[in-house]
Parts: structure tokens; C-alpha cells; sequence
């Protein structure tokens, strides 16, 4: 017995990297891994290739992105080149790629498929209702693809293109020190405190809200779960891999719960300060400038998420408005982010008090994580 799993790749190569870790100890061995992608997608396979590490490969096949008669003559002829003689399945995976390149792909190797071979696939579903699984056309594989993954930010990020420190002079990322989360847990009761002077890493407001944010969310994460391969980060440095001349960003706080990254982004602007004296036709002009700030960098902090995470990555926008405007903006997000489960979200003042609890919410009944 032995099995060819093959795998199409598109740009987003975490979930393609994830059903082969999962799938490498569930199909049949011994196990020969091919992958279909694109010459627009080489690299994306190179990256593949490079970290599942240990696979016996056979040869890859480079294929069109949409031309149906392209894919089917190309996975034809070269499907059986390969082939173990003992080979007696081909588990046919197709979470990467175009829409073409899987029902094609599947069609051509139907068509070609020997007597003596049975065939199977599977997809990753990341809207299962228990968390992100491995399904196939009579079984699931997997019932959350995030458990027994190591959560290694480093490796996520290059699976998609971007490193993450060290780079340059930039060392690795080191946790904040317990005098930094006493002061953001503080800073979230009372966000109109005075930002203590000489404390090693807080120079402002944002620093204390990005430290409050990082202590609420480990400590819901330690008091809802008994999984321990998850991981959190403070100012995380990115930039795209191989580009030496690409823009660095930074994101707040980066959590990885096995694969899958939540992102949550600061901001202490106010949209109108209290004390204001100025015309109710200033207030509101400025209640629409802030507004359309928050916006803007929750729409940057998604789209920051998404390259570094991929298409299952989550983001938080972590702001002063107050509730209702929150709702508003997250409301008109729902069509930038095309997606009724929330992948972006909005969350105003209100909910600094009680952030641990808000945390413990939404990862239980969004992200389902328990």
C-alpha cells in the first residue's frame, strides 16, 4: 500500500503547508507529496517544499491558473508519471489554487485513474462551526486544524512571503516585563492616567493600551483552554521576504493560536476630547475625521493580518470611540472584508474595563478555541 497525496498551490501556502502536516500522519504510507501550482506560484511551492520537511517528493506540476484545457491536458499527461507500482491511492487535496485548477484537476486525474488506485480528496474548511477542519467527501480528517500545530510566527510568516526578527539589527521579539503589564492593566480602568515617567518601554499612551491589550488576551487565553500551543507577541516588526527595499510595517499585538493569527491594533487618539469648547459643527466634523481614521487603520490592520497570516488571519481595531460609533464603523467594514463570520473587528472604550472577558467571548464563540 502506498499513497500519492497531491496538493494544488495558489499565494496563500499556510493552509496548503497545514493539511499536509495533518494529512502526512493520517494517509496510508508510504507517501509521495506532488504539488500542482503555477509559474506565478513557484515560489509559493519552493516555500512548500522547503518546510515539509521529511516528504518523499515526486515531480511537481506547473500548470495554467484558469485555462480549463490547459490544466486538464497538463495533469493527463503527467498524473501517472511517478507512480509507485504499489501506489493504491491518490488523495487528491485542493484547498490551494483557482477554481479551475481544482475541479479540472480533479476531472483529469479521475479520468486517468488506473483500476487498481482509489481516489480521495479533501479541503480545508476554516468556517466549520468547531474551528478550522480537514474535510473530505466521506470522512473528516481533521476536526480542528490548529491543534498539535506548533505555533511558530516565523515560520506562518515565510509560509506567506514576510520574515518577521531577527533581520538587520533587530533583535527577536522579547515579552513585556511585569512592571509594563501592570501599567497597561491599569491604563485600561483608567485610561486618562498620566504615562509614568522612566519606565523602560513606555513612552506613551499607545504603549499602555498595546501592553493592556497583550495582558487581557494571555490571561483569557490561560483561563479558557488547556491547549498550550499558542503564542503572543508585542510590536511585531514584518517586511516582505526577498525585497530588500519593502517597507516595514509593525503590528501592536500578534497572537498565533497554532496557525491561525489574531492581530489587534491600538489607537489612544480621542475623537473629541471632553474639555472641547468647540461648535457642534466642529465636534461632529470632528467625530467624522476620527471616524474615518479608525477606519483606515482597521483596514490597515486586516489587511497587515492577512499578509501575514494568510486568508484565515483575524484583526481587532482597539480604540477610544464610544460603542455606537464603534458599531458603525464595524458595520461599514462588513463589506470591505466580504465575510459574515467578522474577520475585522471594532471594539470602542467601552470594552477597556473588561477586556480579558471581551477577549474570552470572542475567542470562544468566533474563533472557537476552547
Amino acid at each position: 500500500m502506498a499513497t500519492q497525496l497531491i496538493m494544488t498551490v495558489g499565494t496563500n501556502a499556510l493552509p496548503v503547508w497545514v493539511a499536509w502536516h495533518h494529512l502526512k500522519d493520517k494517509l496510508d504510507p508510504p507517501i509521495k507529496v506532488r504539488f500542482i501550482h503555477t509559474a506565478d506560484t513557484t515560489d509559493d511551492k519552493d516555500r512548500l517544499v522547503k518546510y515539509c520537511q521529511g516528504s518523499n517528493f515526486g515531480n511537481h506540476i506547473k500548470t495554467s491558473p484558469g485555462d480549463p484545457a490547459t490544466v486538464r491536458r497538463d495533469i493527463r499527461q503527467k498524473i501517472l508519471n511517478g507512480l509507485d507500482e504499489n501506489t493504491t491511492t491518490i488523495h487528491f487535496h485542493y484547498t490551494g489554487g483557482t477554481k479551475v485548477m481544482g475541479v479540472e484537476a480533479e476531472s483529469a486525474i479521475e479520468s486517468k485513474l488506473p483500476q487498481n488506485i482509489q481516489m480521495e480528496t479533501s479541503y480545508l474548511d476554516p468556517r466549520s462551526t468547531g474551528g478550522p477542519s480537514i474535510a473530505g467527501r466521506s470522512r473528516r480528517y481533521v476536526d480542528d486544524a490548529r491543534k498539535n500545530v506548533n505555533p511558530q510566527l516565523d515560520r506562518i510568516a515565510l509560509l506567506n512571503g514576510f520574515i518577521v526578527p531577527p533581520f538587520g539589527h533587530h533583535p527577536f521579539l522579547q515579552p513585556p516585563t511585569p512592571n509594563q503589564l501592570r501599567y497597561g492593566r491599569k491604563f485600561l480602568n483608567k485610561p486618562d492616567m498620566v504615562v509614568p515617567k522612566g519606565v523602560a518601554g513606555i513612552k506613551n499612551k499607545g504603549d499602555l493600551l498595546e501592553y493592556g491589550a497583550y495582558d487581557a488576551l494571555e490571561a483569557a487565553l490561560k483561563s479558557i483552554t488547556t491547549r498550550t500551543n499558542y503564542i503572543i507577541f508585542q510590536g511585531v516588526h514584518c517586511r516582505r521576504k526577498g525585497v530588500p527595499s519593502a517597507k516595514k510595517f509593525e503590528l501592536d499585538v500578534v497572537a498565533a493560536l497554532g496557525y491561525q493569527l489574531i492581530v489587534i491594533s491600538c489607537d489612544t487618539s480621542s475623537p473629541v476630547p471632553k474639555n472641547d469648547t468647540a461648535s457642534e459643527k466642529q465636534k461632529k466634523r470632528k467625530l467624522g475625521s476620527f471616524s474615518i481614521n479608525i477606519k483606515r487603520k482597521a483596514i490597515e490592520a486586516y489587511h497587515r493580518a492577512k499578509q501575514l497570516g494568510g486568508d484565515e488571519a483575524w484583526a481587532i481595531m482597539l480604540c477610544k470611540a464610544e460603542h455606537n460609533i464603534a458599531a458603525g464603523i464595524q458595520e461599514e467594514l462588513r463589506d470591505e472584508t466580504g465575510s459574515k463570520s467578522m474577520p475585522l473587528q471594532v471594539w470602542g472604550e467601552d470594552k477597556w474595563p473588561n477586556l480579558q472577558n471581551q477577549f474570552v467571548y470572542y475567542l470562544r464563540n468566533d474563533l472557537h478555541w476552547r
